[in-house]
């Protein structure tokens, strides 16, 4: 990459209306205002975070009032935009009503009149640059869109370590076939791979970063909200990650999709990357991480079942689990399975993608590994 990348930042302490928007603004006058990216008449798809049926205080989503504020400034520049995800687990209209009115989605809606999709349906896009799929199942609506917005929040991930505006596009892919994705690509390489061809597919136009209030610890959905207090605006995805993962204390060069782009032009080095409206603040202390550690390669012989005992698993809490069953539903590899009306896993079966406790609305599923392999498993 010849020409830097603009990130821009702006301070923003809280959820309120108007310093939302101004932070905003401000950020995308960096990178020539919003009509370099959307045109008058044009189709826009805003592609938050609403990864489960969550409140925006529980900071698993994208706030509502950030997703306001982008729906406005596109209405502003003639711009026809709507609101769409595909949240983890099964997917129907009534499933997406029900996240769209927790997540605060439903709100925005009906005060700014934007859409909100509830096409499940889907196309299958040929991709003959993906390294890790050539076909690519995409939402019907998102992928006919003709510009895509992409609105992460700023988190960490217990199967990825942080989840930010690559990751996002993940939600592209319809229901449960991002289940059987997981089952597929079972090795983090090979699924950091999927993520970015996802990226190079669709090529989200711009990338705005909730970071006000972000998810530390078990997240993507379990962990504990974390004030970050920043707003921070890229066309470039790999980007955004690349200081954002930096920003909360992740080393930007340990995740295999940044490493993974970088070896493909797609992510520029730190001194190609123009910061402005910075510098980023230091957060101190960094972002608690999930609190286990992941082998990622195959373990040939005798050692293969120890290693195994010794690798993350997920655990069920009798009291918290209201035996609902939908972490039976979510895992793509039937590792689990109901008892008594509790859920009870497979070990033997299980792929370490955490969807179980991605999904839990109760955060009854934590991720707990022996201190052996914490040590061990570097």
């Amino acid at each position: 990459m010849s020409q830097k990348i603009v990130v821009s930042v702006a301070s923003c302490p809280d959820y309120q209306s108007p310093e939302i928007s101004s932070a905003i603004k401000t950020t995308l006058d960096h990178l020539g205002g919003l009509a370099r990216f959307v045109q008058p008449g044009q189709i826009v798809a805003v592609k938050p975070n609403l990864i489960s049926r969550k409140k925006p205080e529980d900071a698993a989503t994208t706030h509502p009032l950030v997703v306001e504020a982008v729906v406005r400034l596109i209405q502003e520049a003639g711009g026809q935009p709507f609101i769409i995800d595909s949240p983890g687990g099964p997917s129907s209209k009534g499933l997406l009503n029900s996240v769209y009115r927790a997540t605060g989605m439903s709100g925005v809606a009906e005060r700014t009149g934007c859409g909100l999709g509830l096409d499940t349906s889907e196309v299958v896009l040929n991709h003959p640059g993906g390294k890790a799929a050539r076909q690519i199942p995409i939402l019907k609506s998102l992928a006919e869109a003709d510009v895509i917005i992409g609105l992460p929040k700023l988190k960490t991930h217990c199967m990825t370590r942080y989840t930010g505006a690559v990751k996002l596009m993940y939600g592209a892919i319809p229901g449960l076939k991002k289940a059987e994705y997981h089952f597929n690509m079972q090795r983090l390489e090979t699924f950091s791979q999927l993520l970015i061809d996802i990226n190079t597919l669709l090529k989200p136009s711009l990338t705005i970063m909730d970071a006000v209030i972000g998810m530390e610890g078990d997240g993507p959905t379990a962990g504990t909200p974390r004030k970050a207090g920043l707003l921070l605006t890229s066309a470039n995805p790999f980007a955004m990650d690349y200081l954002c993962s930096g920003l909360i204390g992740i080393d930007p060069n340990t995740l295999p999709f940044i490493r993974l782009a970088r070896e493909q032009g797609l992510c520029p080095e730190s001194n190609q990357i123009e910061l402005m409206g910075g510098p980023l603040p230091k957060i101190a202390p960094p972002f608690k991480l999930p609190g286990h550690k992941h082998v990622d390669f195959d373990i040939p012989g005798p050692l293969k079942g120890l290693v195994a005992k010794l690798q993350p698993k997920p655990i069920f809490s009798p009291e918290l689990c209201l035996g609902c069953g939908e972490c039976q539903l979510a895992c793509p590899a039937d590792a689990i399975k109901m008892v008594d009306g509790k859920p009870e896993l497979i070990l033997e079966s299980c792929i370490r993608c955490f969807c179980c406790q991605e999904l839990c609305h109760h955060k009854a599923v934590t991720v707990h590994q022996h201190w052996l392999g914490r040590k061990l498993l570097r």
